[in-house]
C-alpha cells in the first residue's frame, strides 16, 4: 500500500549533508514523513560537483520518491536558494509551501562579495592543507558553537563534509534571479531569518514583496544558520507551518 503520509523535505546548507538535519528532524511532528538528501557535493555525494540544477534534480528526485502524498521544502542557505529554484519543477498540487531560512538576498552585486571572500580563503587554505585534515581539525567545533551535541557533530562529520564545495556554491548562486523564481511561487512561504544575519535581514522586504503568501519569523540574537543554530525553535516553526497548510490528521 502506497504510504501517502504528508511529508517535509529538508534541503541543507553548504558544505555540510542531511544528517546535518538530525537535532530538527528528531524534533518534527512524529506523523510527518521526513526526507534529507545529501545534495551534489556534499555528503556521501563529495565526488560531484555542485551545480543549481543538481540541487534542483536532487529536490525533485524526493518528491517523486514520495508518490502522491503531499509535502512541505524547507531548507537552510543553499538549502533554500535550491527550494526557490526547484519549486517550479515540483507537482504543483502536491507541493503545499516551502520555509526558507537565510536566502533573502540575491547574489548579485556587492552582496556576493563576501561570499567570494569566503570563497578565496577556503580555497587558499585548501592549497596549503589537505581537505580531509582541515576538516577533521576544524569542522566539529565550528558545529559545536553551532549548538549541535556531540552526537550529532559526529554523524554530521561521519556523513561527510566538504569545504571545497563552497566556492562551487558560491558560483552555482551567483547572478541567479531569485526573485523572480519566488514570485512564481503560488504556495504560502514562510522566511525564517536570524535578527543577526545581516545580509538575509538587509534583503528581507524584498523577498516578502515579490512573493505571492508570504509571512515572516525572526529568531533574536541568531546568526546565519538558524535551522543548525536555533534547532528546536526552527523545528516548531516547520511543525506549525506544517499544521497550517497540511492535512495532518
Amino acid at each position: 500500500m502506497e504510504d501517502i503520509r504528508p511529508a517535509v523535505i529538508l534541503v541543507h546548507g553548504a558544505t555540510l549533508n542531511g544528517r546535518s538535519w538530525d537535532p530538527v528532524r528528531r524534533r518534527l511532528e512524529p506523523r510527518l514523513r521526513v526526507l534529507a538528501p545529501d545534495l551534489p557535493g556534499h555528503g556521501a555525494r563529495r565526488g560531484e560537483p555542485f551545480t543549481l540544477q543538481g540541487g534542483v534534480d536532487t529536490v525533485v528526485a524526493c518528491a517523486r520518491a514520495l508518490g502522491n502524498a503531499p509535502f512541505i521544502l524547507a531548507g537552510d542557505s543553499l538549502g533554500s536558494y535550491t527550494a526557490q529554484a526547484a519549486a517550479a519543477s515540483l507537482p504543483q498540487d502536491r507541493l503545499k509551501g516551502l520555509v526558507l531560512g537565510g536566502a533573502s538576498h540575491e547574489f548579485i552585486g556587492w552582496p556576493v562579495l563576501p561570499y567570494m571572500a569566503k570563497s578565496l580563503l577556503f580555497r587558499t587554505m585548501l592549497a596549503l592543507r589537505d581537505e580531509d585534515v582541515l576538516v577533521r581539525d576544524k569542522m566539529p567545533a565550528t558545529l559545536r558553537d553551532c549548538g549541535m551535541n556531540e552526537a550529532d557533530v559526529a554523524a554530521t562529520m561521519e556523513a561527510g563534509v566538504s569545504l571545497k564545495v563552497f566556492a562551487q556554491a558560491v558560483r552555482a548562486l551567483h547572478g541567479v534571479d531569485f526573485k523572480s523564481m519566488l514570485a512564481a511561487i503560488a504556495q504560502p512561504t514562510l522566511f525564517i531569518n536570524g535578527d543577526q544575519d545581516r545580509n538575509h535581514v538587509r534583503g528581507e522586504a524584498r523577498y516578502v514583496a515579490a512573493a505571492r503568501q508570504a509571512r515572516v519569523l525572526r529568531f533574536a540574537g541568531s546568526e546565519h544558520g538558524v535551522s543548525l543554530r536555533r534547532a528546536a525553535d526552527y523545528a516548531a516553526a516547520v511543525d506549525d507551518f506544517a499544521r497550517q497548510v497540511l492535512p495532518l490528521s
